[in-house]
């Protein structure tokens, strides 16, 4: 089975340097983190977006989440995510 995580990460102004995919259904996917990216050991490969400060994104395509963050870079943001955890 696998239980779901709810984690607010507190991401600086800037840019992140994450890469956003949409996956076939529920909310966007966070698809690549580069090692620079400020949140590396913050968000993991697989985590769900479903929040950017205090708008749901879930509905949204990949592409809208990557310019809503970009539009905010000039200050910091929180995003909401859900983390699958393995459970045994």
């Amino acid at each position: 089975g696998s239980a779901e995580e709810l984690l607010t990460i507190y991401a600086p102004a800037g840019k992140l340097g994450i890469v956003i995919d949409s996956p076939d259904d529920g909310a966007p996917v966070i698809h690549n983190v580069k090692e620079t990216s400020p949140i590396a050991d913050k968000v993991r490969e697989g985590d769900r977006l479903v929040g950017v400060d205090e708008e749901d994104v879930r509905t949204m395509t990949a592409i809208k989440v990557s310019k809503l963050i970009s539009r905010k870079s000039s200050n910091s943001r929180r995003l909401i995510v859900i983390r699958y955890v393995a459970s045994n």
